[in-house]
């Protein structure tokens, strides 16, 4: 598994390529298409995204000391594909990475690619909604790896 600093510098990579302010729009979409899911029955309310634009599931596993996250939005929700792209991208940052490694790191990247740009108020809060539970999560299992 790659480290998140790695990832961070592919993904800068290709945001650093894009010519005009739409093709991360076109990326994150992309993103969107391409994430498979979850299995619907995950989809407990229990693991809502609280502040989300769209009805936003998070569901994480800790399995062999690393953490990952299965992620979905709502179908019919308004216009969920932005949400569900910008859960895919963050999950290429965290999914499989150790809950120490994930807290070690500062979410201050996704503005240095430009993400807050654009964003309505409401995906902005949700994506940083998304964020929080995500380091929530790495948090709890950083300290339960700690117990042994």
């Amino acid at each position: 598994m790659k480290s998140i600093v790695a990832i961070q510098d592919e993904i800068r990579t290709i945001f650093a390529s894009f010519q005009t302010p739409d093709d991360k729009w076109k990326y994150l979409l992309t993103l969107a298409r391409e994430h498979e899911g979850m299995n619907p029955s995950l989809k407990e309310e229990k693991f809502l995204v609280v502040g989300c634009a769209s009805r936003m599931f998070l569901v994480p596993e800790f399995k062999d000391g690393l953490l990952f996250f299965h992620m979905d939005t709502e179908v019919g929700a308004d216009n969920p594909l932005i949400s569900r792209g910008l859960g895919a991208l963050a999950l290429k940052f965290y999914n499989g990475q150790k809950p120490q490694d994930i807290l070690a790191t500062n979410p201050v990247f996704f503005q240095e690619i430009g993400l807050n740009v654009g964003l309505s108020p409401t995906r902005a809060n949700g994506f940083a909604s998304l964020l929080k539970q995500i380091y929530l999560y790495a948090k709890v299992f950083s300290a339960l790896a700690a117990r042994g």
